[in-house]
């Protein structure tokens, strides 16, 4: 297979699927809506990635090699890493529990900016506790079975600009601005 061939296959396979698995594709089928892909519109769907990251660099690295790399008071980086207890959730050996100590060490030492959204869990909060936590609301809605409301944490070396990113009390979840948290 070709490296476009396989290009073709890793994007045809990830729009199908669910919750962006790459170990493993998860797919569901629903009768009242379109596919998520529309082959007679892929070169159009190709051309509007292109233009979303024609500026953008791609790497295929280890963390702390892009962190060290790129880092400069100039840079900032926006930083997912598996949630805590998921951690093999993208395969066997690419994240533990020792890389999130090995992480903020990192973090720590930067030049640059970062946000790192997280599961809320105390192991989380505790290894962070160094930097400015806030605490967003969102819903996982991976599956009916998974639809819940939850608290998740946006990490950062510095002071975010003052959005509403949901309270308790006024829960961002019934105005229905979608299942992401900003």
């Amino acid at each position: 297979m070709t490296d476009i061939q396989r290009a073709a296959r890793f994007y045809y396979l990830l729009r199908l699927s669910f919750g962006s698995r790459v170990d493993r594709h998860n797919f569901g089928l629903q009768r009242q809506r379109k596919p998520r892909i529309n082959l007679i519109r892929l070169e159009e769907d190709l051309s509007d990635i292109h233009l979303r990251l024609c500026n953008v660099t791609i790497e295929n690295l280890p963390y702390d090699n892009i962190i060290t790399r790129y880092d400069s008071p100039d840079t900032f980086f926006y930083l997912d890493p598996p949630y805590w207890d998921c951690e093999k959730f993208y395969g066997p050996g690419i994240f533990n529990k020792d890389d999130f100590i090995k992480l903020q060490a990192l973090l720590k030492a930067i030049h640059g900016k970062f946000i790192m959204s997280i599961n809320d869990v105390p192991e989380i909060r505790n290894i962070y506790k160094d930097f400015i936590i806030t605490e967003v609301f969102t819903r996982y809605s991976i599956s009916k079975e998974h639809n819940k409301n939850i608290t998740e944490l946006l990490i950062s070396n510095y002071n975010l600009p003052q959005i509403n990113l949901g309270t308790k009390n006024n829960e961002i979840f019934e105005n229905n601005l979608g299942t992401g948290f900003c």
